[in-house]
């Protein structure tokens, strides 16, 4: 499949973070009259878009982006709740919320590390200045983004959100109208400044509140509770679809027994107004407790039910096949599977708590997809044969079938656009059919990517003080990860980086296929037997691996002493990310 892929020379590579750039869909990422569920239509209608008053003094914000931001209105000042995805969209957000009050923004709470809740905050506070509520491990998990999962999350984020779809291929993202991020987009994060392992209590402007670990759909997702008010911010451990226990985006294993337990002690407040991260505020203590018991109960169901069924010798197959919510649950409109699905759960809950390996001997030793896909061509007795029946599935409406034929025909021979036409059709009519949002975009993504010949990848804008802002260590642990084992496989160099302004250095050891990177104090160095030695600024250095700073000036402003330029940008040429493919596609030679 031919793809408009840019490769920069050798140490540009690594520094790009991602190992190539799309090019624009052609007609706007149209794939031509597309249809959906009249169910997933009709769910749109909780994400209108507006700013809801929730009791005297809370507002949330809906339909803005993918999350909810809250206002909660204090004496003399502002407590702002979640700061969208993106500083185009708290920008908006934010001007809606003026029109409401003028006062100054206090602080900043983060229910937890996901992107869509902290991108923004710098709309909300641009001179700084105000604390940043979250819980200790956010600031962590947040680093994520620049480091060693950033350019397969982003990828299949991209494709999970239809971020590269129109508005026919797009209906809703099942916990709100769209994910307003993208290559365009520009980013205002502004790290955590007050954490906490438990609890805190707090008051802010005149306004009294209680923060509370509660992990669910994430292990630093917390919760607000305003007493006086009786208002839960209850972030996204719930929201009106069924939850993602598992996101097709890629995520660690999320414990379904710490989320209902969080719910519990959400319940335990006996709120009369619940705020989630993403839908509509649940108003009325009764209502609340009929959902948030309801909500609970589907999620213990499912591990159970898991954990049951695996001590059976239930494979993650046959887990999915058989698995249901009871009807009365099935049947509640705050559980449909717009978000998340019972299938994906308990395959998540099998290999959080078993690993990879399903208990069948055939699957300790299996065929490669590649032999596997030759002894399909010798049962059907030809290439050309495997073909007719992949047609014929596709004709039949048998659109899974002709998926999967049509993977083994293009890993056999990526050139033939036969085959790859069958499976952009069956692609299609999946996603067509598909309640889920994050399924259909996915299927309807990944046809966008085959016909027009690109990778689901964006980066959104970085401005230098936002660059600077996350720690050196994220993108060295990135450093390790893109080693090219080949380039690399008779090399034996050390490099020692001092960052002055910082007050810290590395050891980077590439030792034939390996780079062993330590963290160590500056006069570590000093004596060390190294190849180079360079003293560099951490900001530009962070600027260059981002992009915004030339490599080239860059590099050349360093102290070396010991090595040159030219012989450290050789070395960071060593450091080069594979080119992304598509899962179905064979490896590139």
């Amino acid at each position: 499949m031919k793809r408009n892929i840019i490769l920069p020379l050798a140490m540009m590579v690594f520094l790009l973070g991602t190992a190539c750039t799309h090019r624009q869909a052609e007609e706007d990422g149209s794939l031509g009259g597309l249809g959906a569920r009249p169910s997933l239509k009709a769910h749109s209608e909780i994400f209108r878009k507006g700013v809801e008053k929730v009791s005297d003094n809370v507002y949330a914000a809906i339909g803005y982006g993918l999350a909810n931001s809250i206002m909660i209105e204090g004496d003399d000042g502002l407590i702002i709740v979640d700061t969208m995805e993106s500083c185009e969209a708290a920008s908006e957000v934010l001007s809606e919320f003026r029109k409401i009050s003028d006062k100054p923004v206090r602080a900043i709470i983060y229910t937890h590390n996901h992107v869509d809740h902290i991108l923004g905050a710098e709309v909300f506070a641009p001179e700084g200045g105000v604390p940043v509520y979250a819980h200790e491990t956010t600031a962590r998990l947040v680093e994520r983004i620049v480091s060693k999962m950033r350019t397969v999350t982003d990828m299949r984020g991209m494709r999970m959100f239809g971020s590269f779809l129109d508005g026919e291929g797009i209906v809703n993202c099942g916990i709100g109208p769209f994910l307003r991020y993208d290559s365009d987009s520009t980013i205002g994060y502004l790290p955590p400044t007050r954490t906490f392992s438990d609890t805190l209590t707090d008051t802010v402007a005149g306004i009294e509140f209680e923060l509370v670990h509660a992990p669910g759909e994430t292990d630093d997702q917390i919760f607000v509770w305003l007493p006086r008010e009786r208002v839960l911010l209850c972030g996204d451990n719930f929201y009106w679809a069924f939850p993602n226990l598992y996101t097709i985006r890629g995520t660690p294993y999320r414990s379904l027994q710490q989320w209902y337990r969080s719910i519990d002690r959400i319940r335990d407040r006996r709120p009369e107004y619940l705020v989630p991260g993403h839908s509509r505020p649940v108003i009325g203590q009764e209502r609340i407790e009929t959902v948030l018991r309801d909500y609970r109960d589907a999620i213990q169901f499912v591990h159970d039910q898991a954990i049951r069924g695996i001590n059976q010798g239930m494979t993650p197959d046959e887990l999915a096949e058989h698995i249901k919510l009871p009807p009365h649950l099935a049947e509640a409109p705050y559980l449909q599977p717009f978000y998340g699905t019972v299938a994906w759960s308990v395959r998540s809950v099998f290999a959080g708590e078993l690993g990879w390996f399903d208990g069948d001997s055939e699957h300790l030793n299996p065929l490669t997809r590649t032999e596997k896909a030759r002894l399909l061509v010798r049962l059907a007795g030809s290439e050309e044969a495997l073909q007719a029946h992949a047609q014929q599935a596709l004709d039949n409406g048998e659109y899974q079938a002709a998926l999967e034929l049509s993977g083994h025909l293009v890993r056999l021979n990526p050139d033939n656009t036969e085959a790859e036409d069958i499976r952009v059709r069956a692609l299609i009519a999946l996603g067509e059919r598909e309640e889920n949002p994050n399924a259909r975009h996915y299927y309807l993504t990944e046809a966008l990517e085959i016909r027009d010949g690109f990778v689901a990848l964006a980066d959104a804008g970085q401005k230098p003080e936002q660059v600077r802002r996350f720690p050196l260590e994220g993108f060295f642990e990135l450093l390790a990860v893109n080693l090219d084992p080949e380039a690399s496989a008779h090399v034996d160099k050390r490099v020692g980086m001092r960052f002055e302004d910082e007050k810290t250095a590395y050891l980077i050891h590439v030792r034939r296929g390996v780079a062993e990177i330590r963290q160590c104090e500056p006069r570590t160095l000093d004596g060390m037997d190294l190849d180079i030695q360079v003293t560099a600024d951490a900001g530009a250095f962070k600027e260059m691996l981002a992009r915004i700073r030339n490599p080239v000036i860059t590099l050349a402003g360093f102290d070396y002493e010991q090595g040159n330029a030219l012989q450290f940008a050789r070395f960071l040429g060593l450091f080069s990310p594979q080119e992304p493919k598509l899962p179905y596609e064979p490896l590139k030679q």
